[in-house]
């Protein structure tokens, strides 16, 4: 199950969410000025000229609740092996077919925790290729996929990555949990990490021209 993917999970986030006695359209946490809001708008997405994408606020919520594949490279259950405090998502909406997109705020009870758990993502993905070469099967043809990893830009305390995953004709992996092709993005600012994601079988996924302008849009909105 991947969690952005999944009803089921989002049920659960919600339900959590109020368990926790948190508004479902709880924003996260502001910068330390208190004027910028961490969520981009859908014009600052990736590859918003392709998707013209939309900020959805009333998907919003925050939640305690662990997750499985939120991000493409990392474990099964990455919340626990970031020692996150809390997460908040909210997702964007494309007309697009097959495509996705979310933004995910991994809260921290440090900013010295947060910048620990950005180098272990930075580890997932450049270990990220032999993990998925010798784990993933490919649900068409039953055999072994094979995954590339390419960082696409980087700043100080962020960076960027598309993945591609192939089966063994070629073509676009099928995954029960993972997407076929991704862009992913991760900053950390004070005791956050932003995390933005676009995913699905569109080509124009393939182009990742602008992820610099990305990252340090992020950066601006976490402050």
């Amino acid at each position: 199950m991947r969690a952005l993917r999944s009803s089921r999970a989002a049920k659960f986030a919600a339900v959590a969410a109020v368990a926790l006695g948190l508004a479902a359209g709880a924003t996260g946490t502001a910068n330390a000025a208190g004027h910028t809001s961490p969520w981009l708008t859908g014009a600052q997405m990736p590859q918003t000229s392709a998707f013209h994408w939309q900020a959805e606020p009333k998907t919003r919520y925050t939640t305690t609740g662990e997750f499985q594949w939120l991000y493409t490279c990392g474990a099964a259950d990455p919340t626990h092996e970031l020692h996150s405090s809390s997460v908040s998502v909210e997702q964007y909406g494309t007309k697009a077919r097959h495509v996705q997109g979310s933004e995910v705020l991994f809260h921290f009870s440090s900013a010295a925790k947060a910048k620990a758990a950005l180098k272990r993502i930075e580890f997932d993905y450049a270990t990220c290729v032999g993990r998925l070469d010798h784990g993933a099967v490919d649900m068409q043809t039953g055999k072994p996929v094979h995954a590339r990893v390419d960082r696409t830009a980087w700043i100080q305390d962020g960076v960027s990555y598309r993945v591609e995953i192939r089966n063994k004709l070629g073509r676009p992996a099928e995954l029960p949990d993972l997407p076929s092709d991704a862009q992913e993005f991760f900053v950390q600012r004070g005791n956050t990490v932003s995390f933005v994601t676009v995913e699905g079988t569109n080509p124009h996924l393939d182009v990742t021209a602008g992820s610099l302008n990305v990252l340090k849009t992020m950066a601006a909105r976490l402050g």
